[in-house]
C-alpha cells in the first residue's frame, strides 16, 4: 500500500491539465480509429479549450494574485531573526555522470545573501528526496554542502533530510526548533510556494517571517499573444492548481489552521 506522499504524488497526475489534454488527444485518436468522429471531434475541442484556458489572460492574472501574497523586500529592509530556513527543491542532487550540485533559482543565493547581511545567525535547510534515491544523500545536505563551499561555517548550518513535502518540512522543522530553542525565522521558498509554506509553518508552531527568494517578472508584451494558445500556459494553470488543491488538502487534513 503506497504511503501518504506517495499517493498523492500519483493522484495529483490525474488533475494536471497537460496530462488531460494528452489522455484526451488519445481518447480522440482511439475513437477516430473506431469511425466515431463526432465523439473523437468533442474530445478534440476539449484538449483546445484547455489549453486556452492555460493561456488565457485569467489564469495569469490567477497566478499573479497567488504569488503576490508575500512580496520580496531588499535584503537590507528584511528583518532579523534567529534562523533562516530553506525549503528545499532548488537544487539538482549531483546524481552521475555530473558530480556537483547545481542552483535551479534563487533560495540558496537569497539564504547566503540573508546571512552575509547579518539577518540570523544560523541557516537549516529542510528537505529530503520525495522518493528513496540509492546512492543519493537527502537534497538538504547537498544544499548544506553548497552553503559551506559559498563561505558560511559548518557550524552555522543544520540539514534536516527527512521530510517529503512541505507538511512534513513545517513539522520537521517546529521539532529541530523547539529542542534547540530556536524562536522567529526567516522562511526561504519562492514567492509562489510561499502563501502554503506561511500557512503549515505557522499551524506548525513556528515564528514565521515571509522572505520570498524569487518572484516572476511583469514584462509588457503586444496584448495579442495574451490570448495566444500554448502548451506554456499548461504549466502556469498546474501551478495555480497544484498549489490551491494542496491548500485545500492541507485545510483538510487540519494541517492549515
Amino acid at each position: 500500500m503506497p504511503d501518504w506522499v506517495t499517493l498523492s504524488k500519483l493522484l495529483v497526475q490525474l488533475i494536471y491539465p497537460a496530462n488531460i489534454v494528452l489522455w484526451l488527444l488519445v481518447f480522440a485518436f482511439v475513437l477516430i480509429l473506431l469511425r466515431r468522429a463526432k465523439a473523437a471531434g468533442v474530445a478534440l475541442v476539449l484538449a483546445l479549450v484547455l489549453v486556452g484556458i492555460g493561456s488565457s489572460p485569467i489564469t495569469s492574472a490567477l497566478y499573479r494574485a497567488h504569488e503576490r501574497q508575500y512580496l520580496p523586500v531588499p535584503i537590507e529592509e528584511s528583518p532579523a531573526a534567529e534562523a533562516i530556513v530553506i525549503l528545499a527543491g532548488d537544487l539538482s542532487i549531483p546524481a552521475p555522470p555530473r558530480v556537483e550540485s547545481q542552483l535551479r533559482g534563487n533560495r540558496v543565493i537569497h539564504a547566503l545573501r540573508l546571512y552575509r547581511a547579518g539577518k540570523a545567525p544560523r541557516v537549516i535547510v529542510s528537505g529530503g528526496n520525495i522518493f528513496p534515491q540509492e546512492g543519493l544523500e537527502p537534497e538538504s545536505a547537498y544544499i548544506a554542502a553548497l552553503l559551506q563551499e559559498l563561505g558560511i561555517p559548518a557550524a552555522a548550518i543544520t540539514a534536516e533530510g527527512s521530510s517529503r513535502n512541505t507538511h512534513e518540512n513545517a513539522v520537521e522543522t517546529a521539532r529541530l526548533l523547539e529542542a534547540e530553542r530556536v524562536g522567529s525565522v526567516l522562511l526561504v521558498t519562492n514567492a509562489f510556494h510561499m502563501p502554503r509554506a506561511v500557512a503549515v509553518f505557522r499551524s506548525a508552531g513556528v515564528q514565521v517571517i515571509p522572505s520570498p527568494s524569487s518572484i516572476s517578472a511583469e514584462l509588457t508584451q503586444p496584448k495579442i499573444l495574451d490570448w495566444m494558445p500554448s502548451l506554456d500556459g499548461l504549466g502556469t494553470l498546474k501551478s495555480v492548481l497544484h498549489e490551491k488543491i494542496g491548500i485545500l488538502v492541507y485545510r483538510v487534513r487540519g494541517w492549515i489552521d
